[in-house]
């Protein structure tokens, strides 16, 4: 079942022509797990960031952060024992090249 309502957010505040924040919000309604109605998720709402760096015209590195508060949530449902949890917090670095 789908939530009543569910959004997202994200922006992106450039510090230097090399550095650059991003914060991101996630939010979601209660849902149902099935047609039955026998099970609801819990809302909830996720907190991320970024932050960028440009080394070089060529080369930059981001960090994500994904759900910064560690918050415990349960963002869909197959049936109503079979529940995904979501991403406890958690971090990405990523090296682009362009060639």
């Amino acid at each position: 079942q789908l939530p009543r309502h569910q959004a997202s957010a994200w922006t992106r505040y450039d510090v230097t022509g090399q550095i650059g924040l991003g914060l991101g919000i996630t939010h979601q309604s209660k849902s149902f797990t099935t047609i039955s109605n026998g099970v609801t998720l819990p809302a909830f709402t996720r907190l991320d960031a970024a932050v960028f760096y440009d080394l070089s015209e060529n080369l930059s590195l981001q960090l994500n952060v994904e759900n910064l508060t560690d918050t415990d949530y349960f963002p869909a449902a197959h049936t109503d024992n079979n529940i995904s949890t979501g991403e406890p917090i958690n971090a990405r670095l990523t090296v682009r090249a362009k060639f």
